[in-house]
């Protein structure tokens, strides 16, 4: 069980690693198993998760309540609150007492969420907003969080990427970090800046780093490099990532080897911090290889329809051979050597469809 209120910071050296779809997966997973998780929409100009809340509250502009404080009004107003009202949707009362006012949030699916803005298209003045120095980001954050209810068992924070006084201090203040990065060189290496950077500012805070997005089934990587403890891998899956945001999306997840991937993750990363909670529900791939699954998801669609295409021409051939009751003549031709031929080649299709993959 857990014993007291987890703060996690997810982050990442550059842009695109994928880390919003990972937490909100990992939220899902937790608040499925009992546990009450908050995600915090840290990055206030890109605010996917606030877009997955416009979504879900039928594409409604406004996300927040009258006099409600998305984190953006703890941005403009440097932590410390003004006692007027803030935009939203319109209440029975003109005004709201400072004390009265709470966070804007908002339940999604099994989780809360801490919208960025009170208004999807709300523009910000960067100016404005990012803290100049890393005593008054780790003022900002520091009101944010007190200023949430203390019965959360986890709270994420989904913060921007790079690295910045905001980023130090949401590493300084939360329990540990979590750095996402993708399979390519200009990912870890700016993974590896940005370690490098939040280790200089403290040794003694935890830091995990995971691969997502993963494309090749080879790679190999040490549990423990430098004092950064790996918490695994998780694949690419176009499928997955194609469908984050629209309706279907949480129906099939759950039977995705992404899904089964980020489970893994979260219990490595369980037991390493004694968090309390192990996700046990195991999925059975629906084509009997977990491998062979994982290196289909692998191709781009393009590959993959090709790969397909291969396979039935093959199966089907296959078939005919099975069923086939004598040699059939025409013209004193046998037709066998022809369909044997068609087989072969719709074998090679699928198989020269993987090969294209792997040479990326």
């Amino acid at each position: 069980m857990v014993n007291k209120r987890t703060v996690i910071n997810v982050i990442s050296g550059k842009g695109g690693t994928g880390k919003t779809l990972l937490t909100a997966v990992i939220a899902e997973m937790l608040g499925n198993e009992g546990a009450r998780v908050l995600v915090v929409d840290l990055d206030i100009f890109v605010r996917g998760l606030t877009a997955l809340l416009y979504f879900h509250k039928n594409e409604s502009l406004v996300v927040t309540e009258k006099h409600e404080i998305p984190v953006s009004s703890f941005f403009k107003y440097k932590g410390s609150l003004p006692s007027h009202s803030y935009p939203g949707k319109k209440s029975n009362s003109s005004t709201t007492p400072s004390a009265h006012r709470k966070v804007s949030i908002s339940r999604y699916r099994s989780f809360d969420v801490l919208p960025s803005v009170a208004y999807v298209n709300q523009l910000l003045d960067f100016r404005d907003m990012m803290p100049c120095s890393l005593e008054e980001a780790s003022r900002i954050i520091s009101s944010l969080l007190e200023n949430i209810p203390n019965h959360y068992d986890f709270i994420f924070l989904d913060s921007r990427a790079g690295y910045d006084e905001l980023i130090a201090a949401s590493h300084e203040i939360s329990d540990f970090s979590i750095c996402v990065e993708e399979d390519d060189d200009i990912s870890m290496i700016t993974t590896d800046n940005l370690i490098e950077q939040l280790r200089s500012d403290n040794k003694s805070k935890n830091l995990f780093r995971l691969k997502n997005k993963v494309r090749s089934d080879k790679q190999t990587f040490s549990p423990v490099s430098n004092g950064i403890t790996f918490l695994g891998s998780i694949p690419f899956d176009t499928d997955v990532l194609n469908s984050f945001g629209t309706k279907g999306f949480w129906a099939d997840i759950n039977k995705s080897i992404y899904y089964e991937a980020v489970k893994n993750v979260w219990n490595t990363l369980s037991k390493k911090m004694s968090l309390g909670i192990v996700l046990q529900e195991q999925r059975i791939s629906p084509l009997g290889s977990g491998k062979f699954e994982k290196k289909l998801s692998l191709l781009s669609i393009n590959k993959r329809i090709l790969f397909l295409y291969g396979s039935f021409i093959s199966g089907f051939c296959l078939l005919y051979f099975i069923f086939r009751n004598e040699t059939l003549y025409v013209n004193g031709f046998n037709p066998d050597i022809g369909i044997l031929l068609i087989s072969l080649s719709g074998l090679l299709l699928s198989v020269f469809s993987i090969f294209l993959n792997n040479r990326r």
